[in-house]
């Protein structure tokens, strides 16, 4: 079939559809889940994805909701893979005042990507073939994209334990998230390969 392009209206439907579920995702969450799954070297197929976003529905979709779904998880796919993934959250800070500081949409997100790696990241930092550097760097990768997934409370620890604000930490952390997101899927595909728990020529786990 051909895969619309997600628009706005998509982004509209899906958004209410969601709120109108008990136990869905939210749009956000939803996408920060959709990268991980696509960035995982065992893709899910459509039903299973849609299933932990929607819980419940036994992937009986409306057509239109489903095509929807479909041009989002396009979209994604293709930023991570030909055009660059950019992150579609915002980090909501005050010039004015310091002291202002919105985490709702980068929390939602990367409660969303926790949800789709930590089972695929678990497994690879188990590989006893991996080197130290790339364990190293698949840690810090996965902490940084799921950052804002930490409770309030143990990211002011944070701060207060690098002498920085919450905003200034959430700033940086920010920053470092577009960067690691933009190389995330070529360093999963990297350490699958290397781990020998994944061969590029069956496409699964061994």
């Amino acid at each position: 079939m051909q895969i619309p392009e997600f628009s706005a209206q998509h982004g509209q439907q899906l958004s209410a559809y969601l709120a109108s579920h008990d136990d869905a995702m939210t749009l956000v969450q939803s996408k920060g889940y959709l990268f991980a799954v696509i960035c995982s070297p065992e893709p899910l197929d459509v039903h299973e994805w849609l299933e932990q976003i929607v819980p419940n529905t036994n992937g009986q979709l409306e057509e239109q909701v489903l095509f929807a779904f479909m041009a989002l998880y396009h979209q994604i796919s293709e930023q991570v893979y030909e055009t660059g993934f950019k992150l579609p959250v915002s980090l909501q800070v005050s010039g004015e005042d310091d002291s202002y500081l919105d985490l709702h949409e980068c929390q939602q997100w990367c409660q969303g990507f926790v949800q789709g790696a930590q089972s695929y990241i678990g497994k690879l930092l188990q590989a006893d073939t991996l080197t130290s550097d790339l364990i190293e760097a698949l840690q810090t990768a996965y902490a940084s994209l799921g950052f804002f997934a930490l409770e309030p409370q143990l990211i002011a620890t944070i701060a207060e334990q690098n002498q920085l604000s919450e905003v200034q930490l959430s700033q940086q952390q920010y920053a470092v998230m577009g960067d690691f997101a933009l190389g995330f899927a070529e360093l999963i595909e990297i350490i699958a390969v290397q781990s020998g728990l994944y061969s590029d020529e069956e496409e699964s786990w061994s």
